[in-house]
Order: C-alpha cells, then structure tokens, then sequence
C-alpha cells in the first residue's frame, strides 16, 4: 500500500490505472476505506464541499470499496440521495442489526461525482440512547457535555452509531471473507467521538484523524491575540473554557490523542493547500 500512496502523491505516472482502478486492487485485499464527516449529505460549511469534491477520485481508486457516512438529512436525501437496499450481505446485516434496536439507518448513493455509496444514520431515531452514551463516554474519557449544548450532544449520538456500524460491518465482513482491512477517516471534531470509540473498543480498524481548523484555533485567531507570536503562552485549557468550549475542546483534543494517522490541512502561499500528516506509533 506505501508503495501505492507514493506513487499516487509524488510520481507523475500517479494516475495510471494501477492506482486508479476503481477498487479492483482493494477488493482483492480486502481492503475497506469508509469517510466520515457530519457534512455528508448535509451542507453545513465548507468542507461540505471538499468532500464532495474529493469523492470523485476516491471512487476512481476504491470503487465500491469507499463509503462515506454521514448523518441523515431528510430534505437533502431527497434531493441529493438515490435510496436503494445495499447489494452485499455484509452491508445488510450490518444495517439492519442497527434496524433492529430502533435505529434508522439509510442506505444509498450519493448523486455527485463518482456516485460513490452513503450510509446515514438519523440521530433523532437514537436520541433514547443519549444519557447512556454520555455516561459511557464520561466514564471511557472522563469528558462531560452538556444537556444545552445540542451540536455537542449531536456529536456524541452520530459518533456512538458510527463506531456500532464499523463494529458490525466488521464483524459481517470477517463471516463472509476473511479480517478485513478496514480504514476509517474521520474529519473534525463532530465525528472525533466515533474515532475515540474504535480505540476505547479496541476496533481492528486503522483511524484518520483531520482537522481542517482546530476549535481553539479559530477562536483565538478571531481574538486577535497575535496568535503566531503568543503560541507558547497560551494556557489552553483556560482559553477553551473562557469561550465556553471547554467540552467540545477535550472531544477535540481527545479524538487528535488516539489517531493512527493525524491529518492538519494547511494554506501555504500563494494559497495553495498543503497537507501536516502525523502518523501516531502504536
């Protein structure tokens, strides 16, 4: 797979049909890649957009072996969504153990380029679950939200059912195939509580954590506290609960801790984007 990523990043034969071969490499190698963002079929800001712009090339790789998830939506689903039942076994059963507790969960395509799968998970359908997972996440993380805080709340309901699905995904893939390699990107602290999930649980599934601007970071660049020439002299914990983040910080904070790979996009000049990658030693 290095070898792979190498090419694609840094040769210029990077396109060739080796790499792009629309998964034909990565279901051979039983190879899984799902994405994850609170702005999947559901525009919010801008990385609405990247997502949707990067879909395209990630099918041309993956092909069927790329999935994004997302929470549901119900007036951009139908307008944005072809709603079908999953082909695979393994995606069925998976769904529908979540069906089976309550849960709704929507299975589809996404009408962009590349066409690529979606799976949606309706938070309101789980909101029952909230006062369980907030104390479950308290007692794995030691981190409170709350009960006014509803984006927060949100967080933890979409990352609680994200980590149930890779879980039985998982478990229906090793049934059928074999262990899977699967590979998990998670984009911003609104899907960091899945991510902190797969590790507390100890999920055989590799994570990808980005942040396209910190929480704590946007908030003192709009201060305008000199932020570049101040960075050792912030005391971070009192920042975020000055601005009355403080929770939403530590699942930030929390989610960046248990990475397997680390993600920071950057603008370097004259605005182009450049990628901060980490990769975390297990």
């Amino acid at each position: 797979m290095t070898s792979r990523l190498s090419k694609r990043f840094y040769r210029p034969e990077g396109t060739e049909d080796s790499v792009l071969d629309r998964g034909a490499t990565a279901e051979a190698e039983n190879r899984w890649v799902f994405e994850i963002s609170w702005e999947v079929v559901n525009k919010v800001g801008g990385i609405y957009t990247v997502i949707r712009s990067k879909a395209g090339v990630s099918v041309e790789e993956l092909g069927d072996q790329y999935c994004l998830l997302g929470p549901f939506n119900d007036a951009l689903v139908k307008t944005e969504v072809e709603v079908m039942e999953p082909p695979e076994s393994f995606y069925k059963n998976a769904i529908q153990s979540m069906k089976n507790s309550g849960i709704k969960v929507i299975y589809g395509r996404w009408l962009i380029d590349g066409y690529p799968r979606v799976v949606l998970f309706d938070i309101g359908s789980a909101a029952w679950k909230l006062d369980e997972w907030k104390r479950d996440l308290w007692n794995i993380a030691n981190i409170g939200v709350p009960w006014h805080d509803r984006e927060s709340n949100d967080a933890i309901i979409f990352g609680y059912l994200v980590a149930w699905f890779l879980e039985e995904f998982y478990k229906q893939v090793e049934e059928e195939r074999d262990a899977p390699f699967v590979i998990a990107h998670f984009h911003e602290w609104l899907a960091g509580i899945g991510l902190i999930l797969c590790r507390t649980r100890h999920l055989d599934v590799a994570t990808v954590f980005t942040t396209h601007a910190t929480l704590l970071g946007r908030y003192l660049c709009a201060a305008n506290l000199d932020f570049y020439n101040n960075l050792d002299k912030f005391n971070l914990d009192k920042e975020a609960g000055d601005r009355g983040i403080y929770h939403r910080y530590c699942m930030e904070r929390a989610a960046v801790h248990q990475f397997t790979t680390f993600l920071q996009v950057l603008k370097s000049p004259p605005g182009n984007l450049s990628i901060c990658l980490s990769v975390n030693q297990m």
